[in-house]
């Protein structure tokens, strides 16, 4: 019994590395198609993919005389698929026709499946409707010229006239009222009304009912008030008088004719500073349109030359005009926008401005190889 079972153990360890062994299938899978190839393939049998080449350096096996060759033997085939299905003709003649007939008998009777329709064959008569003529005998008795439809009536119910008697006050009015200053009366909200009191003593300023010390010292401290400061008279000066004299202006022009004047000459006056201005604005003058100042960086100008480029491909020729005139005087020396520039002039319709700047530039750089080619361009 040992032995057998020893036996079942191993053969159960033996199946289960022969089913491993198995499961290790040899051959090369596709990375495609998943299609499992015999070892040493390299393209796959399947979909013609080359095994041990990446995606991107995959090349076409097929020629085009083999291409040409399969796309004939697809059309043949299907040519050959078209031809075995025929087609049956809309009409066919008698002689197509074998008709089974039977040999008359002895007699000569007809016997019919059917009895002849005569009616059929006669053309049956349209109906035509009678004129109908009008007579005395059709008019009606009572006619009724307008019919109105027959509505319900609402009964208004109007309101009864009652008196309303006036509001009684609950308690009669003093004959002795006193009189408090508007200053002192206190404002009083609707729900406080009731718990609040007036304020009989004037001295009593927290309004406790008691006057203290300090309320008594301040009643009967007495109000100061500034004594205005009277303002005195203005002095009485009498108006002066002014006398006017002529004035006779011929004798003055017959004095100034007979004296010439000499003109001076105007000094030489040698400013120092002047060269540094001149310099200054040489400086800021350049092959560019516009008046050069702060140079910005190239993300920022590149940024905003492309916006410029957009509005005008979408024919906003005041956006790309905006957009390039804020540009313009912080482009600097860069000379490999010229070719942008200019196309942008030319796009919003200021074709001289960029024909003077391009030759402005090639005057002052000859040698430098992005004008001279933004000038064949633009020539060309």
């Amino acid at each position: 019994m040992q032995l057998r079972g020893m036996s079942g153990g191993a053969g159960m360890v033996f199946d289960r590395f022969k089913s491993w062994r198995n499961s290790q299938t040899k051959g090369k899978v596709c990375p495609s198609c998943q299609h499992l190839n015999q070892e040493g393939t390299k393209v796959c049998t399947r979909c013609y993919y080359q095994i041990d080449k990446a995606a991107f350096e995959q090349k076409a096996i097929l020629g085009d005389e083999e291409s040409t060759d399969l796309l004939d033997e697809l059309m043949s085939s299907m040519e050959t698929e078209e031809a075995r299905d025929e087609v049956m003709p809309s009409s066919f003649a008698m002689d197509d026709l074998t008709v089974e007939v039977e040999q008359y008998g002895e007699s000569e009777d007809i016997v019919l499946n059917t009895k002849p329709d005569f009616d059929s064959m006669t053309n049956h008569e349209e109906n035509f409707e009678e004129e109908y003529k009008l007579t005395s005998d059709d008019i009606p008795l009572y006619v009724n010229k307008f019919e109105v439809p027959e509505t319900e009536q609402y009964i208004v119910e109007e309101n009864k006239k009652t008196k309303i008697e006036l509001i009684h006050p609950n308690a009669e009015t003093a004959e002795n009222v006193q009189v408090v200053p508007a200053s002192q009366v206190l404002e009083s909200n609707g729900w406080s009304g009731q718990n609040e009191t007036s304020i009989d003593d004037p001295a009593d300023f927290d309004g406790d009912g008691k006057v203290d010390e300090y309320e008594a010292a301040f009643a009967n401290e007495p109000e100061k008030t500034p004594q205005a400061e009277p303002i005195p008279r203005a002095p009485s000066i009498p108006i002066p008088r002014l006398k006017a004299e002529p004035v006779v202006e011929d004798e003055k022009l017959q004095n100034s004719s007979d004296t010439v004047r000499e003109v001076p000459s105007a000094p030489n006056l040698n400013f120092e500073e002047r060269p540094q201005e001149e310099q200054l604005f040489s400086e800021n003058t350049t092959f560019w349109p516009w008046l050069q100042q702060e140079e910005w960086a190239a993300p920022e100008i590149i940024k905003q030359l492309q916006s410029a480029i957009r509005s005008a491909k979408d024919q906003n020729t005041a956006q790309a005009t905006v957009l390039l005139d804020e540009v313009g005087p912080h482009l600097g020396n860069r000379t490999s926008l010229v070719y942008s520039v200019a196309r942008l002039l030319i796009s919003i319709g200021r074709e001289r401005e960029a024909k003077k700047m391009v030759e402005l530039a090639f005057e002052a750089n000859p040698d430098d190889p992005d004008i001279s080619r933004a000038r064949d361009k633009l020539a060309s």
